[in-house]
């Protein structure tokens, strides 16, 4: 297994682990629907519109980065 993270533009920085990046990003997205969005959307970015499913998953798609030592 390896450790997987993702960075919202809040700098937020959430860490997943999986065997491999697609499993990763499937946990991601699990993790990040809709009451996970909105959920942190109200924690990390209060008074902002919250972001749509779709969005926040090709953001996912587009930011999951294996951590290397």
């Amino acid at each position: 297994m390896s450790s997987f993270q993702m960075t919202c533009s809040c700098g937020d920085v959430m860490t997943v682990e999986a065997d491999d990046r697609e499993a990763a990003v499937a946990q991601f997205k699990d993790m990040m629907d809709e009451a996970g969005i909105k959920a942190h959307m109200d924690e990390k970015h209060p008074g902002d519109p919250v972001m749509a499913v779709a969005d926040c998953h090709a953001m996912i798609d587009r930011e999951v980065k294996e951590v290397t030592a």
